[in-house]
């Protein structure tokens, strides 16, 4: 359990490092899920930290299980941005509804 939330906050933190690049200069899509993987495994290969071998996987070198945690990392990081962007529209959703119940009540 502690290893997915490791995961789930290192993915986080990895979110708002992007945001921030993201907005001191535009991005395409293809660079931002570029420099999100590199970010996440160079975030995993500075804590040298394996998810995996926390979970009782081994993998046939130690460098394996460092880089696929990054990469898990980096997914982890869109789960974020999914997240945060429903939660960012939410608002407009409710608001969009209740105007349209108002308006057909008037």
């Amino acid at each position: 359990m502690y290893e997915f939330a490791t995961i789930a906050l290192l993915g986080l933190a990895l979110y708002a490092v992007m945001q921030l690049v993201g907005s001191l200069a535009h991005l395409s899509r293809t660079t931002s899920v570029t420099l999100t993987i590199l970010l996440g495994v160079g975030l995993t290969w500075l804590l040298d930290y394996n998810v995996f071998a926390g979970w009782g996987q081994v993998f046939r070198d130690d460098w394996m299980g460092v880089v696929t945690t990054g990469i898990v990392v980096a997914g982890m990081s869109t789960v974020w941005n999914a997240v945060f962007g429903f939660l960012a529209s939410y608002p407009h959703r409710s608001t969009t509804d209740a105007d349209a119940t108002h308006i057909r009540a008037a």
